[in-house]
């Protein structure tokens, strides 16, 4: 009788090289999914906190505050402060969803909006269309649209395939920052009430 295997020894140190590779690829897998990963659950960008494998920004302090300390928002927390409105996002004030636009977002403002925009009636007006009372919740994004302290409506749009969010025709940046008293979404324009 023939010995298929000569040296049992060779083919034991193979499958132990093979077990570890496979176990070292599974590991490395897991562990880069969600940088690799594209798609975003379709509420991650309003409820951050609730998606663990969706990657947000945390910040312990408040959203006047997390505003404050970064310099892409230096324009927005300037406009905040003229009017008024800044200190209506410290903490004890309640719970807010603020759409943050970056300084850029401003800067590309053109010169007969940003004109109307700057009489401080309408300064008022086009950031609190920026506040929500409260953290966007499903029913919101599911209905489409969310009421803002201005009064009027946001039109939010998700898009299943991809998972980006519009709010009316600015795209909210992931990942969000959660504040002690809110939620911050970064946008790449400003929002302007309808019939601005």
């Amino acid at each position: 009788m023939l010995n298929k295997n000569p040296n049992p020894l060779i083919s034991k140190n193979w499958i132990k090289k093979l077990t570890c590779f496979v176990g070292i690829a599974g590991v490395t897998t897991l562990i880069s999914f969600p940088v690799l990963a594209k798609f975003y659950p379709r509420y991650a960008l309003f409820q951050p906190s609730t998606y663990g494998s969706v990657p947000y920004r945390n910040s312990n302090k408040d959203i006047a505050q997390t505003l404050t300390q970064d310099s892409k928002f230096a324009n927005l927390v300037d406009e905040l402060k003229q009017a008024g409105l800044l200190d209506t996002l410290k903490e004890g004030k309640g719970k807010f969803t603020i759409f943050a636009p970056t300084d850029k977002a401003f800067n590309a403002v053109p010169k007969d909006v940003f004109k109307r925009y700057s009489q401080p009636e309408n300064r008022v007006k086009v950031l609190k269309y920026h506040l929500v009372d409260g953290i966007i919740t499903e029913k919101n994004v599911d209905s489409g649209a969310v009421k803002t302290l201005e009064g009027q409506q946001v039109k939010i749009v998700v898009d299943d395939t991809t998972g980006t969010a519009k709010l009316n025709e600015a795209i909210g940046k992931y990942p969000s920052t959660v504040a002690s008293n809110g939620v911050i979404i970064e946008v790449d324009k400003v929002l302007l009430p309808p019939n601005f």
